[in-house]
């Protein structure tokens, strides 16, 4: 097994895109209980890191997700984790409390087999969920 990485080990240009992304991650939350895409703690945004150190948007290893369990009126740009594309969450500065949500690796699949995906959303609409029901 490989040495956690360290979001303070890494450089300024990511900690700063890490930082970015946590935010636009944490925004994108509250828009899902806002559209009614998902109740509870169900459904999840995740974003992958995009560096830009003036030579133009370099991918990273890395995507920011909600944390597990924890209620989207809770969710600030602090508590979004950070993963690997490997699903395993880095050394982010966040409580270990703070696992990364359960659909995880479903999220770091996309990532790893499709370079061109920035993002992904994970919802339990129900209007959705009762339409995919239906006889």
């Amino acid at each position: 097994m490989s040495e956690r990485i360290r979001l303070a080990d890494l450089d300024e240009h990511t900690k700063g895109a890490v930082a970015d992304t946590r935010r636009r991650v944490a925004a994108l939350h509250a828009e899902l209980p806002r559209w009614g895409l998902v109740v509870w703690t169900a459904g999840n945004v995740s974003e992958r890191v995009i560096v830009d150190r003036g030579d133009g948007p370099i991918k990273t290893d890395l995507f920011v997700i909600k944390p597990s369990g924890v209620s989207y009126d809770e969710l600030t740009a602090d508590t979004m984790v950070v993963c690997t594309l490997d699903g395993e969450k880095i050394d982010d500065g966040t409580p270990a409390s703070l696992t990364p949500s359960s659909d995880t690796a479903a999220h770091a699949y996309v990532y790893r087999h499709r370079d061109d995906v920035g993002g992904v959303v994970h919802t339990h609409s129900p209007h959705a969920t009762a339409w995919a029901a239906r006889r």
